[in-house]
């Protein structure tokens, strides 16, 4: 059997390092080589084993001191002070399984967690799910992949078609009409290929939605400013609104202040969570001429003086 490394180089520490050290380690070190990243890899597969048994190890003060204090001898499973269970993080408990010559010699001991302990470990350290509640060697999902489509505002709205190329496979995604920036589809069965038997994992693809430039949007509702001269806002009139189908004519009120904002029902955007379309909101932005002629000047300084 190939020669032990040292828990500590095994881990990328150094010697003595503390526990919550050799925890961060870990947690690196197993995202790195964990099963789920790693499919069919029998090297990363071999690192995982390692690894967790340098954890095994120096994440439990008692057995480190010893480690500590006589190297490999202090947990050989034929000196008096080995034991075969012991205490892991949160008081869980943990089996080892040796393998080898039991009179001492050549001991290439593989120090495991057994059933839900395993995923226990992982659940402290990585947070309810990681280690999937069962033991890495059997079936097990594909791990995820994520990529990301940019389409434009009309096309988040409207819904399309995309095709996107992932591990040189090309595959159709449609896109629902009410996608945001930000929003994600989920394809089942289209990430990296399974493990030992269990099925593929899925492919995550992140909408980036292209700004406009004449509308933004607030969920399902949409925003947008019009232009209208002080006269029309003064008297009223009927003007155009573009839409993001089409425009439409609305009347304006006499007397209409800057900024007034009026809706448009219905003409916004689809939700994604039924069939309910938001609305369009229209701000008026009351444009002052410049660049006046004399006569011009003249007739506002007399409407001005019949406003005194």
């Amino acid at each position: 059997m190939a020669e032990k490394r040292d828990y500590y180089e095994v881990l990328g520490l150094k010697k003595g390092a503390s526990v919550d050290e050799v925890k961060s380690a870990f947690r690196k070190k197993a995202m790195q080589y964990h099963p789920d990243k790693n499919p069919g890899d029998k090297k990363a597969e071999e690192k995982f084993k390692e690894i967790n048994e340098a954890y095994a190890v120096l994440s439990d003060a008692e057995k480190k001191e010893r480690y500590d204090k006589f190297g490999f001898a202090g947990i050989d499973p034929n000196a008096a002070f080995y034991e075969a269970q012991g205490q892991g993080p949160s008081g869980r408990g943990f089996r080892f399984w040796t393998y080898g010559n039991f009179e001492g010699d050549d001991m290439g001991a593989y120090y495991g967690f057994s059933g839900s302990n395993f995923a226990d470990i992982f659940d402290d350290l990585f947070g309810r799910g990681f280690a999937r509640a069962q033991r890495y060697d059997g079936p097990m999902k594909g791990s995820d992949l994520h990529a990301s489509i940019t389409i434009t505002f009309e096309e988040a709205a409207f819904g399309t078609r995309k095709q996107i190329r992932v591990n040189g496979k090309t595959i159709t995604v449609t896109i629902p009409e009410g996608v945001d920036n930000g929003s994600k589809i989920s394809l089942k069965g289209q990430g990296e290929p399974c493990v030992n038997g269990g099925p593929n994992g899925d492919l995550i693809i992140e909408i980036n939605v292209k700004p406009h430039s004449r509308f933004t949007r607030k969920g399902s509702d949409i925003y947008t400013e019009v232009p209208i001269t002080f006269i029309q806002a003064a008297l009223g009139a009927n003007i155009v609104v573009p839409t993001l189908r089409d425009k439409v004519s609305y009347k304006v009120p006499a007397g209409t202040q800057p900024n007034t904002v009026f809706r448009l029902k219905g003409k916004g955007i689809k939700s994604l969570k039924g069939n309910k379309v938001g609305d369009l909101y229209v701000k008026v932005r009351v444009e002052i001429p410049v660049n006046l002629t004399s006569e011009q000047r003249d007739l506002l300084e007399k409407f001005n003086k019949t406003l005194n």
